[in-house]
């Protein structure tokens, strides 16, 4: 009995002692967005912020935790109500998590703080359910074509036009002269001629880890497909073997059939590596990872050029999407709301206090300091005071030295951007992918495989919409 009362005794020393060690008071406000312990010099800026914000802001603890969205990662810590108070996620989630209670209601809370009407309308439209807001948008992305530019000049399609060393995608002139593929037709064309003058694969098509699929969408749109339709019934329905899809499909199977991309599984790691180390001549990708090549394929930031996806016979379209920031609906209105102020210490918020400027030119110069290449971004705030602030900052730390061979990407843009299909596009994606990946067969059969697929994914939005 007294080991028993003992034990006890202990065991409330111990959570005695636990107490004691916590911030009396404090409310604590878990960053999902930290960066991991092995990039030290994010963590020193992230810990800088935090400092920051708990010297302005006392009544709160900024904890830290690299949480990486992904739908299985997501629903183990939903399901079990401990999400971090704020994290990242993708523009094709806000539906799904909102719809099942996931999701903090903010929009008291931005417009308290004057930032509702300064947000890009597009990006808020896209965290926006029964006209509440659940979600801030970090940046935004539009998928291009990323070349390498030594790849091209070996297959003789770029000059260097003014002697500097820097060859170019457009004539620096005559800028109406461009160098690269503007139409479906012509990207097959460029791709033929990389693969029979320079010797390697001239496009690369992902395929994998639902890749395959997300970049898919954007080709079928070029094609005249829409994936998801509204019916006469007034419902959406599946639309992936409609004519236009089966001919978007089949024009990547004929990069296969002609032996122009490399064969095999191809992940999102792949592009940026064959790439940067001139095994393709072309890849498909958002401008918001063009520094992968030089991180991870090895490039010369002088050798590359992002350009507009091609039009195709259905119109020129470019697949927007981003990341957004939301906030976990089983913390308090006060946690999420010190996780939205803690947005303008790091430079996230349409804020131009000191403190913010401080924190987006302290990000800019970590970016230098690792020798990122650094663009313009899709910034989501539209305020004018924000925007000027913006064009100062590109204009000292964009680090391109040839500007053109990226501008028709970031001038059409604004007009070429389409959002990503809206209902369970990750489920669609890793539908789309099954197919995708089977193009290499030479007897693969488009149509069948498409036509199974869109039994599958009608079945599954009766399911979860009806």
């Amino acid at each position: 009995m007294k080991r028993k009362v003992g034990i006890l005794f202990m065991m409330l020393i111990s959570m005695m002692m636990f107490v004691a060690c916590k911030p009396s008071g404090k409310i604590e406000v878990v960053i999902g967005m930290w960066p991991e312990s092995a990039n030290t010099d994010d963590v020193q800026m992230f810990n800088t912020w935090k400092a920051r914000f708990e010297e302005d802001y006392p009544e709160y603890e900024i904890i830290g935790e690299p949480f990486t969205y992904s739908v299985e990662a997501f629903y183990a810590r939903a399901n079990s109500k401990t999400l971090p108070t704020v994290f990242q996620t993708w523009f094709t989630e806000p539906q799904m998590i909102v719809s099942g209670g996931h999701a903090k209601d903010i929009t008291d809370i931005v417009n308290d703080l004057g930032w509702y009407d300064k947000m890009d309308p597009a990006l808020r439209e896209y965290l926006t359910f029964d006209n509440r807001l659940y979600g801030i948008p970090r940046d935004g992305y539009g998928l291009g074509l990323i070349i390498n530019l030594d790849v091209f000049f070996d297959a003789g399609l770029v000059e260097d036009d003014n002697s500097d060393g820097i060859y170019d995608i457009v004539n620096v002139n005559n800028p109406s002269e461009k160098r690269y593929p503007q139409t479906m037709e012509e990207l097959f064309s460029y791709a033929q001629t990389i693969k029979d003058v320079a010797g390697v694969d001239g496009l690369i098509i992902l395929n994998v880890d639902k890749n395959g699929g997300w970049q898919y969408s954007n080709y079928a749109w070029a094609f005249g497909a829409s994936l998801q339709v509204e019916g006469q019934d007034g419902k959406i329905h599946a639309n992936l073997n409609s004519t236009q899809a089966v001919t978007a499909m089949n024009f990547l199977k004929s990069f296969y059939d002609h032996e122009l991309v490399p064969i095999g599984n191809m992940n999102y790691s792949e592009w940026a590596t064959r790439l940067g180390n001139g095994q393709i001549g072309m890849a498909i990708a958002g401008n918001d990872v063009i520094s992968n090549v030089i991180t991870q394929g090895g490039m010369n930031r002088n050798s590359i050029a992002f350009v507009p996806i091609p039009a195709g016979p259905g119109g020129q379209y470019t697949l927007f999407g981003g990341t957004p920031y939301m906030f976990s609906a089983y913390d308090s209105d006060e946690a999420v709301e010190g996780a939205i102020r803690f947005l303008e210490y790091m430079g996230r918020s349409p804020e131009t206090s000191e403190v913010s400027q401080t924190a987006m030119r302290e990000g800019l110069q970590t970016a230098t300091r690792k020798n990122m290449l650094i663009l313009p971004e899709v910034r989501p705030w539209v305020n004018s005071e924000y925007v000027t602030l913006i064009a100062s900052l590109n204009a000292q730390y964009v680090n391109v030295t040839s500007f053109h061979n990226f501008k028709d990407f970031y001038d059409q843009l604004p007009v070429t951007r389409r959002r990503e299909e809206p209902y369970y596009t990750q489920y669609m994606y890793e539908l789309l992918d099954q197919v995708v990946v089977n193009l290499k067969n030479p007897g693969f059969d488009v149509q069948s495989s498409l036509n199974a697929k869109q039994e599958l994914f009608e079945s599954y939005l009766r399911e979860k919409l009806d």
